[in-house]
């Protein structure tokens, strides 16, 4: 299985499609044979990486390899479309932490391109490998993922340090890429893609950095490549489909007919998977609960409420059985 097919958020299918309407291009066209709607762009909590990687491909079929359409892509990834993994990154107490915990939870992102982070003397090199990418959208993706990490770069910091980048994209590419790197040094035609920082870089203090922050985005991070990266294929949408309503009881029949099985394929495709309709709709209620309790800080009967619950009798009941403690003593604790 490549490194880049996890499943991850529909934002970068959503700025693919977005991209392409830009260009002249329908939301049907991008979409075209992923299984996806305009909905699922803004309702799922998960797609497949399979998905998003056909979204990709129906541009470059449409438009063609374009140099410049990775990058306008790219361009428009925020802290906020990445979520808790990109305000680890902000509360960072520098910009070598900020590194090690982007690589460490990379799978919480869009990317396709792969993280390695290497010592040299006196720097680190981020390398951004890109060898298991197909041909056809190398250039397209290589462009998005290194656009994306410069337009979170500078929303790190403003005015960017003294550091180099190479990468595998043609000079054209590499002019592109300039537009949203004024002033850093990019060398194309390279062998691999990568960032070079010097230690003085990685010892900066970021500007927003908030240790105590840091700490809790590190432990969210991990609860969720958890949660994300135990699930694939048929039982990784199912998830995705009980996470886009969780304030519905939905049921096993309205899921599997949002899949186009009957109930005994679902059933039978989750045993295989290792799991169960059952497993995996608790697991997203303690996920949520767990979230809203101890982050966002709703009442007990709010959370149950939002998680479909009949009254928080019910749903104090449950939390206890997952976590060994009623929620108002998780709460305090």
């Amino acid at each position: 299985m490549p490194s880049w097919d996890f499943p991850r958020s529909p934002v970068g299918a959503r700025l693919l499609v977005r991209t392409g309407v830009e260009r002249g291009l329908t939301v049907d066209q991008c979409l075209a044979g992923t299984g996806l709607t305009e909905r699922d762009l803004d309702e799922a909590e998960r797609i497949e990486a399979s998905q998003e990687l056909r979204t990709g491909r129906n541009l470059v079929r449409r438009l063609g390899d374009l140099p410049g359409l990775g990058v306008q892509a790219g361009a428009g990834y925020t802290l906020g479309t990445v979520g808790v993994w990109g305000f680890a990154l902000l509360t960072s107490p520098t910009w070598g932490d900020a590194v090690e915990v982007g690589v460490r939870y990379f799978r919480l992102t869009t990317a396709f391109v792969h993280p390695e982070l290497r010592r040299d003397t006196g720097r680190a090199l981020l390398v951004l490998h890109d060898g298991e990418l197909p041909a056809d959208v190398r250039n397209l993706l290589v462009e998005r993922d290194l656009a994306a990490t410069a337009a979170l770069v500078t929303l790190l910091i403003p005015e960017l340090p003294d550091i180099r980048m190479d990468t595998t994209l043609a000079d054209a590419g590499v002019a592109a890429l300039g537009t949203v790197l004024p002033g850093v040094e990019i060398r194309g035609g390279q062998p691999e893609n990568l960032v070079a920082l010097p230690d003085s870089v990685l010892a900066t203090p970021l500007p927003q950095a908030d240790e105590t922050t840091w700490d809790t985005c590190k432990r969210q991070c991990q609860t969720l490549l958890e949660t994300t990266t135990e699930l694939t294929g048929v039982a990784a949408r199912v998830r995705a489909a009980l996470l886009a309503h969780p304030e519905r009881n939905v049921t096993m029949d309205e899921i599997a007919a949002g899949l186009h099985h009957d109930i005994r394929t679902l059933r039978r495709r989750l045993a295989d998977d290792g799991t169960s309709f059952r497993a995996i709709k608790a697991d997203v209620h303690r996920t949520l609960a767990l979230e809203m309790l101890g982050t966002v800080g709703l009442t007990v009967a709010q959370v149950s409420q939002r998680l479909g619950y009949s009254d928080p009798a019910a749903f104090s009941h449950a939390f206890t059985r997952w976590t060994g403690l009623p929620p108002r003593d998780f709460r305090r604790a």
